[in-house]
């Protein structure tokens, strides 16, 4: 992993450590500390439905209703650049490129590739940091498990920014380039 995306990762949950722990320490009222439990227990709540979603879902039919009550509509997901899907995008329906899904999908036929063993890391009232694995096997039956630090910002218990830290992005991006020129070979 480059030494920027390292220091990203470890800055990332440096600060959201540090504030949720001086939000929760600096606060004098208890009433206060309730409401900030309440709200920073409730977004982490939404974050692991929101992964089990990821992790239940159908390739071949998008669940609308979920993603609503999971999303904020101007939703904005921030992906390295060297990736198929890298960039930032604001709302559910991508334009211009390869998504998420379409990129992911092939590669996670089933359960077990799907499968992300989401971890909190930290979480304060309006951000939540989340340590997960992205799985996927080629179409040639090579496997990838690469590790990921999300850091998600909430806004009215619903994602409103998601920006995705790989741990190996350059294994990633081989993995990827290697299953998409399988997936390209004409059939024997």
């Amino acid at each position: 992993m480059p030494i920027r995306s390292l220091a990203a990762v470890g800055a990332v949950a440096f600060v959201l450590a540090s504030h949720a722990t001086a939000t929760l320490l600096g606060s004098s009222a208890t009433s206060q500390k309730a409401s900030v439990n309440g709200a920073r227990d409730r977004n982490v709540k939404v974050m692991l439905e929101l992964f089990q979603a990821i992790e239940a879902r159908d390739p071949n039919h998008r669940d609308l209703q979920r993603e609503l009550a999971l999303y904020q509509p101007d939703v904005e997901f921030h992906w390295p650049s060297a990736l198929p899907y890298g960039g930032a995008f604001r709302g559910l329906a991508q334009s211009g490129g390869r998504s998420w899904s379409e990129t992911w999908n092939p590669l996670q036929p089933t359960a077990r590739e799907r499968k992300m063993d989401p971890r909190v890391i930290g979480a304060d009232d309006h951000q939540v940091v989340m340590l997960y694995h992205q799985r996927g096997v080629s179409p040639g039956g090579e496997r990838f498990d690469g590790q990921v630090i999300g850091l998600y910002e909430l806004r009215d218990f619903k994602l409103s920014r998601a920006q995705m830290f790989y741990f190996d992005e350059a294994s990633l991006v081989r993995f990827l380039e290697r299953a998409a020129s399988e997936t390209k070979r004409p059939p024997r």
